[in-house]
């Protein structure tokens, strides 16, 4: 059935444009406020720089063409018979999140979120990027080296064990944890959100006092722990200094 221009054909459209423009405003938020890293590894930026340019073009010209009374149709949005609610309905789908993105507070990612994921004490070797830390008296934990010293501690405990090392992190506890027992973590990304998940090693020593969710800066030795038959490292608390979140609090695996 082939019918001519109608107003349910022109609001489709015109609904059609505005969601795209949603979209591409919501991913313009999102660049501004500096929070699109915190949804995507930043080697995937520009690709969402392109998309939010691409749908604000065909959201325009949607919006732009919606009135086209000379133009046929033969879709299901032309039928006269089928109710405004109806054709309505499927659009309430997306924007619905539309909504809830631009009047909720701006999101953080927080221990709740990740309380499923747990930490990872391993790292597996399976990168050229792992072989440049160097074992040195003191190990100093930077961004731009946190997967090699994590290698290094996991591959060449023998070696490191007993030397000095400097972390930067957030205390972490996982239900069951005991007052005592804290992990002092980073949380890692691979690709987006999805892929989120704590990186870390157990802290021994007074640490009780350590606030969960806190950023720390600490000094420790480096220990050898046997559990389940497997050594692993653990790091011998010897100084505390409180520290502030990190603008980008995030460490990419890519």
């Amino acid at each position: 059935m082939k019918i001519s221009w109608s107003p349910n054909w022109q609001l489709s459209n015109e609904l059609q444009g505005v969601i795209l423009i949603s979209f591409s405003l919501l991913l313009f938020k999102l660049f501004v406020k500096d929070m699109i890293k915190m949804l995507v590894a930043p080697k995937l930026v520009p690709f969402l720089l392109l998309s939010m340019v691409f749908m604000f073009i065909l959201g325009f010209f949607r919006l732009l063409n919606s009135n086209l009374k000379g133009a046929d149709c033969d879709c299901d949005v032309c039928d006269q018979s089928t109710s405004t609610v109806k054709q309505l309905l499927p659009y309430l789908l997306f924007f619905s999140p539309l909504f809830f993105f631009f009047t909720m507070e701006d999101f953080s990612i927080n221990k709740e979120l990740l309380s499923t994921n747990g930490y990872v004490s391993e790292i597996k070797n399976n990168d050229d990027r792992n072989h440049d830390a160097n074992v040195e008296e003191k190990i100093i934990v930077k961004d731009a080296n946190f997967f090699s010293v994590m290698d290094l501690l996991n591959n060449q405990l023998e070696e490191v064990e007993g030397k000095e090392i400097v972390m930067n992190g957030y205390i972490y506890r996982e239900d069951g944890f005991k007052d005592n027992e804290a992990v002092l973590a980073r949380k890692i990304m691979t690709h987006c959100v999805a892929d989120l998940s704590i990186y870390g090693y157990m802290l021994n020593g007074d640490i009780s006092k350590l606030k969960t969710g806190a950023w720390y800066t600490i000094t420790a030795t480096i220990q050898k722990k046997e559990m389940d038959g497997t050594a692993m490292p653990v790091l011998k608390v010897k100084k505390i200094e409180k520290s502030e979140k990190p603008l980008d609090e995030y460490i990419y695996d890519l």
